[in-house]
C-alpha cells in the first residue's frame, strides 16, 4: 500500500470567517446540508492527512435574484487552527459564473500543485468547473490523481422546470460526462450512482453520509403534546403534501406538527398552519436550535417516497441527524438506504397518506420509555459507525490503492 501524503480538497465549504457575510447576501438561504457534510469530511481527512490544503468556491446563487453581489471576492482562511487555505473568487453571473470558477481554480491549482510530488486531489461535487480545471491541470501535471466525491447527480436533483435552465443544465452535463473520464476513483452515496457516473472498473467506495458530533445538546424534556417534526427541504417532491394530509386526517387535539425548511411547499405549510393551530412552521434557525427541536419532539419524520426517481441516487442527510438525536424516526424505505438502517427506523407499511398516518399513530401511542430506548440504540449506531474517522477511513484505504 502506497501512502500518499500530498492531498488537496476542492469543494464548496463555507469559510467560517465569511459564513455570516454569505448568509447576509443570499436571498434564499444557504446549502447547510452540503456544508455540514464537507465539514465532517474534513474532520476525518485531517486525521489521515494532517497537512491537507483546502480550496473552496462556496455555493451561492446567481446575481441578482439569488445573491446580492455580482462578484464574489476571494480570500484566505483556515479550515482548522494553523491551516492556510484558499477561498477563490468568481464572477457571479449566469453562464460566465462557471467559466470564471474554472479559470480561478485552474490558476490556483497550477500555482500550488508541485510537479515533482504525486498529489491526490479530492473533489466534492459533480461540478463542471472542478472537473474541467482538473482535466486541464493533468495536461501539465500528469502525476495528479483525482478522487471524486459525488453527493448527488445534478441531472436528478434540480427542481427548476424553467426551459432555459433545463437547457443550460443539459449542456453542463455534456461537459461533465466528457471530463468524468479523468477521474481515478469515486466516493458515492448510493450504489445506484455507479451506472450514471460510468464508474466501470475504477475504484469506488460507498459513504452514504457522515455524522460529525460537533455540538453536545443535553437531553430536553419532551413536549407534552405528541409532536411530529420534519426538517430539511420542503420541496413538494419530498412528500410534504402527504405529510400535511396525513396529519390533517388525525383529529386528536393532543397532536402537533412542526416543520422547518425552505422550498416550493412552504406556502402550503403556512396556509395549513393558518387553518390548523396544531401546525407550526419555523423560520430559519441555527443548527443548535434545530437540534433542540429534535430533542423535544416525540418523533421525527421523512415522508419522501421511493417512487421518486431521484431517491435512488441520494442519501437524505437528515437521516443521520435524526437518528443521532435519540428521537425515533419514521421514514419510508428508499432504495439508497443501506439495509443496516432498517433496525433503527420505523417504516410505514404503505407509502401513501394512510400508511403515514397509521405509522404516526402507532409510534406516538408507544410508551415513552420504549421510544427512548429505540432512539438510544439508533443514536449509538450512528455515533459509533458513521463518525468522520470511521467513514473517511474508507477514502484513505481506497486512495492508497491508486
Amino acid at each position: 500500500m502506497n501512502e500518499i501524503k500530498n492531498v488537496l480538497f476542492v469543494g464548496s465549504v463555507y469559510p467560517n470567517n465569511r459564513e455570516a457575510e454569505i448568509k447576509r447576501n443570499s436571498n434564499h438561504g444557504i446549502d447547510n446540508a452540503a456544508n455540514n457534510l464537507q465539514a465532517a469530511l474534513l474532520v476525518g481527512l485531517d486525521k489521515y492527512y494532517p497537512d491537507i490544503k483546502v480550496i473552496t468556491q462556496p455555493v451561492i446563487r446567481t446575481f441578482p435574484f439569488g445573491y446580492k453581489k455580482i462578484i464574489f471576492k476571494g480570500s484566505n482562511f483556515g479550515h482548522k487552527n494553523g491551516a492556510k487555505d484558499f477561498c477563490l473568487g468568481f464572477l457571479n453571473v449566469i453562464v460566465l459564473k462557471h467559466i470564471s470558477k474554472y479559470l480561478t481554480l485552474l490558476v490556483k491549482l497550477l500555482d500550488i500543485v508541485n510537479v515533482k510530488h504525486e498529489t491526490v486531489i479530492i473533489i466534492y461535487g459533480v461540478h463542471s468547473p472542478y472537473l474541467m480545471a482538473i482535466s486541464t491541470l493533468r495536461l501539465f501535471k500528469p502525476n495528479v490523481k483525482v478522487c471524486l466525491i459525488a453527493p448527488d447527480l445534478p441531472q436528478f436533483m434540480s427542481e427548476n422546470k424553467n426551459i432555459v435552465f433545463k437547457f443550460l443544465k443539459f449542456i453542463d452535463f455534456v461537459f461533465i460526462k466528457k471530463y468524468m473520464a479523468r477521474v481515478d476513483s469515486f466516493v458515492i452515496l448510493s450504489e445506484f450512482m455507479k451506472e450514471p457516473l460510468e464508474i466501470d472498473h475504477r475504484p469506488w467506495t460507498l459513504i452514504e453520509g457522515i455524522y460529525n458530533k460537533s455540538e453536545v445538546i443535553d437531553d430536553f424534556d419532551k413536549e407534552r403534546f405528541k409532536t411530529i417534526l420534519y426538517t430539511g427541504s420542503v420541496g413538494i417532491r419530498y412528500g410534504i403534501l402527504n405529510l400535511l394530509n396525513a396529519f390533517d386526517s388525525i383529529k386528536d387535539a393532543n397532536y402537533r406538527l412542526w416543520i422547518r425548511g425552505d422550498g416550493d411547499a412552504k406556502k402550503y405549510i403556512i396556509d395549513a398552519s393558518k387553518l390548523d393551530s396544531r401546525i407550526t412552521y419555523f423560520e430559519e434557525m441555527s443548527r443548535n436550535e434545530l437540534m433542540l427541536l429534535q430533542k423535544r419532539a416525540t418523533v421525527l419524520i421523512n415522508p419522501v417516497t421511493s417512487n421518486e426517481p431521484f431517491t435512488r441516487f441520494f442519501f437524505p442527510s437528515k437521516t443521520m441527524d435524526y437518528l443521532a438525536s435519540g428521537t425515533p424516526t419514521i421514514m419510508n424505505y428508499i432504495e439508497s438506504l443501506p439495509k443496516e438502517y432498517l433496525d433503527y427506523v420505523y417504516v410505514p407499511q404503505n407509502e401513501n397518506i394512510d400508511g403515514l398516518k397509521e405509522m404516526i399513530l402507532t409510534v406516538c401511542n408507544k410508551n415513552q420509555t420504549e421510544l427512548n430506548e429505540f432512539g438510544r440504540k439508533a443514536s449509538k449506531f450512528i455515533l459509533e459507525n458513521k463518525n468522520p474517522i470511521v467513514q473517511v477511513k474508507k477514502i484513505y484505504d481506497m486512495i492508497n490503492t491508486l
